[in-house]
């Protein structure tokens, strides 16, 4: 990895975020003609799975860079199994992170067909919240390699 440290890779992606968000709001605000609403949702699925995928492989890296050097058939073994899991990590936040868009763009085109009235909108943005909550809770859930005691 470019910095190695986990505290940047959280910072850059919480920043992206925010300027994503930031830009949707500014854009309201002045009624500028913003990209469409399945664009912003990509995006900010695109900036929390590059973050994940930053942390699976700074894992990566650190696990590897102990094993370095070594060439006994029990380092192999375990170059092995830290390759696997890098590989399946990578692959299930990313059937992760499809599924996660795909159900959130049905969402978005559910709450398009249906009419929310004036005072349903803070039931329907609890609603959203909850959902964007979960889907990052979701997304960002650790899975280390276990430890040996």
């Amino acid at each position: 990895m470019f910095l190695g440290n986990r505290t940047a890779i959280l910072a850059a992606s919480g920043i992206l975020l925010l300027l994503i968000v930031w830009g949707k709001v500014v854009g309201d605000i002045y009624r500028l003609p913003g990209p469409d609403s399945a664009l912003l949702l990509f995006q900010f699925m695109l900036v929390i799975f590059l973050m994940e995928a930053s942390t699976t492989v700074l894992t990566f890296d650190s696990t590897i860079r102990q094993l370095e050097g070594k060439n006994d058939d029990l380092s192999s073994l375990a170059r092995m199994r830290v390759m696997n899991w890098e590989r399946v990590q990578l692959f299930s936040l990313g059937r992760l992170t499809l599924a996660s868009f795909g159900l959130s763009l049905g969402l978005l085109i559910l709450g398009s067909l249906v009419s929310v009235s004036v005072n349903q909108i803070a039931f329907s943005g609890i609603l959203v919240l909850a959902a964007v909550v979960a889907i990052f809770v979701l997304l960002t859930y650790r899975r280390e390699p276990e430890q040996r005691r």
